[in-house]
């Protein structure tokens, strides 16, 4: 099934009977090649559909010819968000040969070219595929805690996955709606928590470290991580309260300056569901967790150049936003050699490139 397939089921807003110029479909499939070819907003994009209309015209709709600016601007601000969000959903599965079976990471961005009151958007990531497979936008970083829910309901857990949150998604009914969707829970433990966090200090107080990995941070500082795991919970009093509480952890990590002593960070806590958590593990799933800032976050600022874009449009923010996904999720799903930065490039210079990734989207993606 095809993401064209896919896109065909989103339901058009315009009002039936009407001779619409541009079909709903090929305003949807330009818009995210236009995104894959370098757009940053309606004005790229329909300029991209200028330049590539007898490309375009060959797998797509055009009977009047490639839309204008204000056509895209239009239909994004008047698109049923969650329809589109639901053959968004529907497309990754296809993707996907099995439910997510290794690490999925929640976390939160805010869109800062969205307006004073910028649009926050909570995602899903599937660490080792590198695939955004959810989203649900909010109304600013305060909202976030409420949206956290909403995007665990949008995914299939029944392969087991661990799924990560940090301390802000700490809290018990995430913890319970994670089992009950058939996951393990990988919390970071903070403040918002004191009981548990003090009496997670306490239990892992004389657990020496049992795992230990090297890395590096920005400006190449080294660093070093210990995590030790305790999974005797038999005086922690907060347990009945996180089903399934399984293993509890801590992560101490040291800086290397090039001047100066080591500096030791303060050490961070987690607790988790996952039965027989071995330290290697849990180490590893904290480590990854930054995937969604890495993964995704990044390439979305970064190499999708997200922030650049000011639109003050709510709901063609949260649209566009969830464009920009579904190209990040083709350009790492195209097996084609290069960096996502390469991909995007060749794919705007090159119409048989192109043109063969437009193949694909139509027979197999």
């Amino acid at each position: 099934m095809s993401l064209l397939i896919h896109l065909a089921k989103v339901p058009d807003f315009r009002q039936p009977g009407r001779n619409f110029r541009h079909p709903l479909l090929s305003v949807l499939v330009i818009s995210v090649l236009a995104v894959l070819c370098g757009a940053d907003d309606f004005e790229d994009i329909a300029d991209f559909g200028q330049q590539k209309q007898v490309l375009l015209a060959r797998h797509l709709a055009l009977p009047h010819g490639a839309p204008s600016a204000d056509t895209f601007r239009r239909i994004f601000q008047h698109l049923d968000a969650a329809a589109f969000n639901a053959a968004f959903l529907s497309w990754v599965r296809h993707l996907l040969p099995a439910p997510v079976a290794a690490q999925v990471c929640v976390d939160g961005q805010t869109l800062r070219g969205s307006g004073p009151q910028a649009l926050h958007v909570v995602s899903a990531l599937a660490r080792a595929e590198g695939l955004c497979l959810a989203q649900v936008a909010t109304k600013g970083k305060g909202q976030e805690l409420a949206a956290i829910p909403d995007v665990l309901a949008l995914l299939d857990l029944s392969g087991g996955p661990l799924v990560s949150l940090d301390a802000l998604g700490c809290q018990p009914a995430i913890a319970a709606q994670i089992v009950q969707q058939g996951g393990h829970y990988l919390l970071a433990l903070k403040q918002n928590q004191p009981t548990l966090s003090a009496e997670a200090e306490r239990a892992l107080a004389g657990v020496r470290p049992q795992a230990e990995a090297t890395g590096w941070a920005s400006h190449n500082t080294p660093l070093r991580w210990q995590v030790a795991v305790q999974t005797d919970l038999r005086w922690v009093n907060e347990d009945e309260r996180w089903p399934q509480l399984a293993a509890l952890v801590r992560v101490d990590t040291w800086r290397y300056p090039a001047v100066g002593p080591p500096q030791v960070q303060a050490p961070r806590y987690y607790l988790s569901s996952q039965p027989g958590l071995m330290a290697e593990q849990a180490l590893a799933a904290v480590r990854g967790h930054w995937a969604v800032e890495n993964q995704l976050h990044w390439h979305l600022d970064v190499t999708l150049r997200q922030d650049a874009h000011r639109l003050r449009d709510e709901r063609a923010a949260e649209n566009l936003a969830l464009v920009r996904k579904m190209a990040l999720n083709l350009l790492r799903a195209d097996a084609a050699p290069g960096s996502l930065k390469v991909k995007r490039k060749r794919l705007g210079w090159s119409d048989t490139y192109l043109e063969a990734l437009m193949a694909q989207i139509a027979k197999c993606v």
